[in-house]
């Protein structure tokens, strides 16, 4: 759990109405962050998606479409098809895809690191300093975003 993300979340009221676009571009970071993870198509279809609708070139009920989508995508996920144990690296890498379309900022992030430290291989879930590194670089594109809000 990121307890500097969530303090911070809590702090600028992330999940307000006001706050909407800079919770949408944070997710979408997130899921940048790990979307080389994402092995389904339609998942990957839906990333692309959802940087549309951050770029205004798709429609709200679109966007609204692609929310309900990809949250039944990623609950039928299978898990990868290779060898290297990391299945649950892309489910993971899925929810936090499906959390971040969804705009729930501490979900996506939370999955998303979950994601990239199964990617390291399985002993890794269970080291917190596995964590540590997309912990602070979550926290440090956060307050980046919200530099970049407060100067307009």
């Amino acid at each position: 759990m990121n307890i500097e993300l969530r303090a911070l979340v809590d702090k600028v009221g992330l999940t307000t109405l006001e706050m909407e676009r800079t919770r949408f571009e944070f997710c979408f970071a997130c899921a940048s962050r790990i979307n080389h993870l994402l092995e389904l198509d339609e998942a990957l279809s839906a990333y692309q998606a959802f940087k549309s609708y951050l770029e205004g070139k798709l429609i709200q009920v679109e966007f609204e479409n692609l929310q309900e989508s990809i949250l039944s995508i990623a609950n039928k996920h299978q898990g990868s098809k290779s060898l290297d144990g990391t299945k649950h690296s892309a489910v993971s890498a899925t929810y936090a895809l499906a959390n971040a379309i969804n705009g729930n900022a501490v979900a996506a992030a939370e999955y998303a690191a979950y994601s990239k430290a199964y990617g390291y291989g399985g002993y890794a879930v269970s080291d917190v300093e596995s964590y540590q590194e997309e912990y602070s670089a979550q926290v440090a594109i956060l307050t980046e975003l919200l530099a970049q809000k407060n100067s307009l």
